[in-house]
């Protein structure tokens, strides 16, 4: 008799264990794994294609995830995308991607010291090339050529080539008393390149108005960054 009650004692540990194994509760969250890289560089203006992701359950084997956010490739920018799996018992496993919109011509915005040689006269200034953020490799200057309110000249960069497209400036200059200070002009390079720590444009500086101060000079300015 005592022999029976020992194994039904065993027994009932033994449906006991398979029972609470059996309703053990599943706590672990699928493993989210990218398909390419983590991070990843697009150009501004350029194109986005989404690789995905995959994941996997401990207990429900294969998971399809969700996506969730977007890029704007024609707004510069860094932008997560996230990738969300969740199990049958609710765990959820998730993760992301960064994607970088960047203007091609990133790497010449800065702060400049500038050698203007313009109509036998040397201005010498500082000037800010910022990136813009919505037009691929081109550049805004924040006063160019040294004249105060001309502050909306761009260029465009063509590999190591940069180019001031054809531009008017209406307005700008100092008023000190002489008749052509405050003037129109128009802008347009005759070459540009790159340098080792900055750039050089060949420019024309062209004044349209008023019409006793109509007249062009060549210049050239070196741009180096501080």
């Amino acid at each position: 008799m005592k022999k029976n009650i020992l194994s039904l004692s065993a027994m009932a540990l033994v449906l006991g264990a398979l029972f609470t194994a059996c309703n053990k509760e599943d706590t672990t969250a699928p493993v989210v794994t990218l398909t390419g890289d983590a991070s990843k560089t697009v150009s501004l203006q350029g194109t986005y294609t989404e690789e995905g992701a995959t994941a996997t359950d401990d207990e429900d084997g294969e998971v399809t995830p969700t996506v969730s956010g977007t890029v704007n490739v024609d707004l510069a920018g860094t932008y997560t995308i996230t990738y969300t799996a969740t199990d049958a018992a609710g765990n959820v496993g998730t993760a992301t991607r960064t994607v970088i919109v960047k203007n091609d011509a990133e790497d010449w915005a800065g702060s400049y010291t500038v050698v203007d040689v313009c109509g036998g006269s040397t201005f010498n200034y500082n000037q800010t090339v910022t990136a813009s953020t919505t037009v691929n490799n081109k550049l805004m200057f924040s006063k160019f050529a040294d004249y105060a309110g001309n502050t909306a000249i761009y260029a465009m960069v063509t590999g190591t080539d940069i180019a001031i497209p054809n531009q008017p400036a209406v307005g700008i200059g100092t008023n000190n008393g002489g008749s052509c200070d405050v003037a129109d002009h128009t802008f347009s390079s005759t070459s540009g390149n790159s340098t080792s720590n900055g750039f050089v444009i060949t420019y024309t500086d062209a004044i349209t108005n008023p019409s006793p101060c109509i007249g062009s000079a060549s210049c050239t300015a070196t741009f180096t960054k501080m």
